[in-house]
């Protein structure tokens, strides 16, 4: 139509105007229709067998992480083995990972300290393991892609099984001169390094013996105190607490049981009478007690809300049909449009809640406090519904979705503080084992 006017006009500027504007166009209409064909491209690309692993490799492989690019694509070429950039970037990327291992062992090779075992090992064990991985995909690349993998893979057995007792040794020497040490921090440390010599070497010299006198030296005694907050939930989460803690092994850490702590109180003749602070600082010493850890809970409620808006709906439909005859005098039906329209009531209703748990952890001879902390929960609840009155077609697609949905309940601010307070304990159990961990 634009052509057609501008041949029309007198003015040629006109016409130069409308042709940069068809072309232009026509231009748009081209980058929509690559913009399209790319984003399919892209999803269908998602569920090819072994893509993501591949564009794993690739990306690290830019980062130059070239063993977790050798594992990934090593992965996507186990599922897909006609993938003929993946076997070249798995030709690239292996030999690269290799050199950077064996650069770094020739620098540790050259260092006179004892220290540079447990390095080599770990940089013999990385060759090794990536080594491993090639072999296993040689025979898999050939039956699935014909293709004859080659790429020069050194054997490291020899050199881990000189090195390995040498790493035990350099670390079962530095644990037997930790162990001379009072501290709970030093007998931990020895404890730790005895555990890596029976790691390189398994049942070397005496170090399992060693290891369990050291590791019950360090081991920290904690007495789990009263919580501080709203009765129930604090009482409840003190309780998950001493289950989680004391049914769980841990390596530098003991938990006073529940029987433990009533037996010390009843002896003690403290159930009757009541418990303080100062009373728990004293049942620490009597149960020889390291820590005493006590916490504060604090929750909150945001009380249900419902807001409720009106939405005008509106569409374009075919409202009836319609038979005519064409100028050939065939007989044929054609489509009636017109407006339909619907009034929405859109309905959301929503709650929540918070849990802040503030804790500390008190050196029973010092009085000090060694460790802090805060755990943090919310829970959240928001449903949506709507009603509407008018024609169902000019409803969208997600208000045909939200009228069939019905109004509910919101959970009771008791049941939100009780949903937090079942997830809590694992996060404050995973946190006061760190502190001891670490």
């Amino acid at each position: 139509m634009a052509i057609t006017r501008a041949s029309q006009a007198r003015d040629v500027s006109s016409i130069l105007i409308a042709r940069s504007n068809l072309i232009m166009k026509h231009k748009i209409s081209l980058y929509y229709f690559l913009g399209i064909a790319i984003l399919i491209f892209s999803s269908c690309a998602i569920f090819i067998p072994g893509y993501s692993d591949y564009v794993s490799a690739k990306r690290f492989y830019a980062m130059r992480h070239y063993d977790s690019a050798v594992f990934s694509v090593s992965s996507s070429l186990r599922i897909k083995q006609d993938n003929p950039k993946g076997i070249a970037l798995l030709e690239i990327a292996y030999p690269l990972a290799v050199h950077y291992h064996q650069a770094r062992i020739e620098n540790l090779e050259t260092i006179e300290e004892k220290s540079k075992w447990p390095k080599l090992v770990r940089e013999y064990e990385a060759i090794q393991k990536l080594g491993t991985e090639v072999q296993l995909l040689k025979p898999i690349l050939q039956s699935g892609a014909n293709y004859t993998l080659i790429l020069n893979v050194k054997d490291y057995t020899y050199a881990l099984k000189e090195a390995k007792p040498l790493a035990a040794d350099y670390h079962y020497s530095l644990g037997m001169k930790l162990r001379e040490e009072a501290t709970k921090q030093d007998q931990k440390s020895a404890a730790i390094n005895f555990k890596s010599a029976l790691q390189f070497v398994p049942g070397y010299l005496n170090a399992q013996e060693l290891y369990d006198e050291a590791r019950a030296n360090a081991t920290f005694t904690l007495l789990i105190s009263h919580f501080r907050g709203d009765r129930n939930i604090s009482e409840y989460l003190r309780g998950q607490m001493m289950i989680q803690q004391s049914g769980t092994s841990k390596e530098f850490l003991r938990i006073i049981t529940r029987e433990q702590l009533n037996t010390i109180l009843n002896e003690q003749g403290l159930v009757q009478a009541g418990i303080t602070e100062n009373n728990y600082m004293e049942i620490g010493k009597l149960s020889g007690a390291d820590h005493i850890l006590s916490a504060t809970i604090v929750t909150t409620h945001r009380p249900v809300e419902i807001i409720k808006n009106q939405i005008s709906q509106e569409r374009e439909v075919t409202v009836r049909k319609e038979s005519y005859v064409d100028s050939a005098g065939v007989n044929r039906t054609r489509n009636i449009k017109g407006k339909v329209k619907a009034k929405v009531k859109h309905f959301k209703k929503s709650t929540g809640a918070t849990l802040n748990l503030s804790y500390q952890i008190m050196d029973v001879n010092s009085g000090e406090m060694v460790f802090y902390g805060t755990v943090k929960k919310r829970e959240n609840f928001l449903h949506e519904w709507a009603t509407f009155k008018g024609d169902d077609r000019a409803l969208s697609d997600y208000y045909k979705r939200l009228v069939k949905q019905q109004e509910v309940f919101a959970p009771s601010k008791s049941d939100l503080y009780m949903k937090m307070a079942r997830v809590v304990p694992r996060q404050f159990h995973n946190k006061i084992y760190q502190h001891y961990s670490d």
